[in-house]
Formats: structure tokens, C-alpha cells, sequence
């Protein structure tokens, strides 16, 4: 660990950093895959209960994972970028590496909640549990009367037809939301190891709170150390690792189970690889990285599969 005395600023090792450029590298392969993925096929979940709606779940769906990798990808951009000079220093904030991750955490979190169940009525119900919620939003934030007013009529009309069938819906926070998809993950997926739920709750609100510029993340999110007869204090990079790891796997079981309800499950595992072996061939290396994915030990890994729609980052 090295510090500098004149800007009080302490140099990341290869190892602190090492989570930072995975979620980086993990949601520019993500990106590329939802991306890829071509409308749901006929009899797969989100074709089933899109039928008549008059809101696609798929499209949906598709919108909230697109926008956790937006933010990832910005991410991504700032610490592992694809062109860089020998010389450059990037500098690393906790407040915006959180807010970053905890847009792209409640982003995916709503995609991971709506698909959670297999049930069409309770898909279908959560679902328009959001789509209100969300036009309940736009209502708020447009400012032109009648616009104000079709917005309210159109929620209405979709509330009327549901409770006509006896679908009762719900506003879920997005607390509930997070804490919701993490159980999901966490029971689907035991090996992500994402800690319990208090820890989720943490994390979120800690990244919340660095966010809207509360004080008590600067102050609990630090750690000091003494060089060269110096105190130094400086963020805790595993703090940040930790809420863009959790963001990072909630997202990676978003898209997976995208793909899955889309009906493209059986082409996931060759389409992830050939996704990861087009990225890491696109990316710069330390020196000594095999030049090839298939060289690298350890490589392959395990592949993803319905059960365990979490493996194979």
C-alpha cells in the first residue's frame, strides 16, 4: 500500500481491485447477451403471459436489466477501460461507485422480484404491480394538465379490469424489492453467496445513503491507516466491492432467467461462451495474461443451467 503525501490519496493494489474489474468485465459480457437475445419464442413464459396484456412483462423485464447494465457499464468504462495510457491514474470515490451500484441493484432487482415466480397469475400480478406504480410516477412528474389527467384515466382503466378478475396489487418498496430478489438468488443460487439479509439491507442502505448525500456512509465507509508517519483515511474499497459484487450477481441471475422465461435457454451455455472468449480477447491484459480464454487455468468454468441460472460468470 502506497500513499501520497500531497493529495492524502492511497494507491488500490492489483488485489483490492480485482472485484471491481470483474463486475466490470461480467457487465460488459451481460450487456452483450441480453442485447442478443432475440424476442421470446412461442410457449415460453413471458409469451404465455403476454398474450392480451396491454404491457409487455418481456419488454418490461427487458427495460429494468438493460438499465442495471447502463450503470454497470458506466462502471465498467471508469475502472476497466478498453483503451488507456501507461501512465494514466484513475481516481475511485465511494459515493459514486454506490450510487452506481444501487441504481443498477434496484434496477435488476425489479426484473429478478416480477420473474421470481412461475405462476402466470402472480407473475402477471407483480408485473402490473409495477406498471402502475411506474405510471403512477409519470402522473406525477408531467406537468401539462391533460396529459396529467390521460394518465390518470389510463391507470384507472387498468386498475378497474383487475380488480373486475380479483387481482390485488401492491407498491413494493424498494427495499422489498431488493431484499425480495436477493432471497431469490440466494435460494436459486446458493453458491453466489451473497450473505444474509441484514447484510443486503446494509449494503443498500449504506449505497442509498452515499447517494442522497447523507454523512453516515462517509464516516462508517472509511478506514485509516498510518505510513511514513502519516494518517491517511481514504474509502474502504471492499466496501465497494461488496455493493457492486451484490449488484453485479442480481443482475447476472436477472438476465440468466430472462433468457430462461424468453424460451433461449437450451443455446445459454454456447452463447455465453462465445460472448466471454469475444470479450476477453477484446480487453487489454496485465503482462503474462494468455493472449487466449481457453489458456487461462481454471478455464472453462462451470456452465449455467436452469437450476442454477447463476454459474458460469
Amino acid at each position: 500500500m502506497n500513499g501520497d503525501g500531497g493529495t492524502g490519496r492511497i494507491a488500490v493494489d492489483r488485489e483490492q481491485a480485482r472485484p471491481w474489474v470483474e463486475v466490470a468485465q461480467s457487465a460488459r459480457v451481460l450487456r452483450d447477451l441480453l442485447t442478443e437475445t432475440p424476442a421470446a419464442v412461442a410457449g415460453s413464459p413471458f409469451r404465455t403471459i403476454d398474450d392480451d396484456l396491454p404491457e409487455s412483462c418481456e419488454i418490461w423485464c427487458r427495460s429494468y436489466l438493460s438499465s442495471a447494465l447502463e450503470h454497470l457499464g458506466l462502471w465498467a468504462d471508469h475502472v476497466a477501460p478498453l483503451t488507456f495510457r501507461p501512465d494514466a491514474v484513475v481516481h475511485h470515490e465511494a459515493r459514486p461507485a454506490q450510487t452506481l451500484a444501487r441504481a443498477a441493484l434496484e434496477s435488476a432487482s425489479q426484473a429478478v422480484w416480477v420473474m421470481a415466480s412461475r405462476d402466470p397469475s402472480e407473475l402477471l400480478r407483480r408485473h402490473l404491480s409495477l406498471v402502475l406504480a411506474d405510471w403512477e410516477e409519470q402522473r406525477k412528474a408531467e406537468v401539462e394538465p391533460q396529459r396529467k389527467a390521460d394518465l390518470k384515466q389510463q391507470r384507472l382503466d387498468l386498475l378497474k379490469i383487475l380488480e373486475a378478475h380479483g387481482v390485488k396489487t401492491s407498491d413494493p418498496s424498494y427495499l422489498t424489492l431488493v431484499t425480495a430478489a436477493a432471497d431469490e438468488v440466494r435460494s436459486k443460487a446458493p453458491m453466489t453467496d451473497l450473505g444474509d439479509p441484514a447484510r443486503v439491507e446494509r449494503l443498500w442502505r449504506a449505497s442509498a445513503g452515499s447517494a442522497h448525500g447523507k454523512m453516515w456512509p462517509s464516516v462508517e465507509l472509511r478506514v485509516s491507516v498510518e505510513l511514513d508517519g502519516q494518517r491517511f483515511s481514504f474509502p474502504d474499497a471492499d466496501a465497494m466491492s461488496a455493493i457492486l459484487v451484490l449488484a453485479n450477481k442480481v443482475t447476472q441471475y436477472g438476465v440468466f432467467r430472462f433468457i430462461d422465461y424468453a424460451g433461449h435457454e437450451p443455446q445459454l451455455a454456447e452463447r455465453l461462451t462465445a460472448t466471454t472468449r469475444r470479450w476477453y480477447a477484446r480487453i487489454p491484459k496485465v503482462a503474462g495474461a494468455p493472449e487466449r480464454l481457453e489458456d487461462v487455468p481454471g478455464y472453462p468454468g462451470p456452465t449455467p443451467d436452469s437450476t442454477n441460472p447463476s454459474q458460469g460468470q
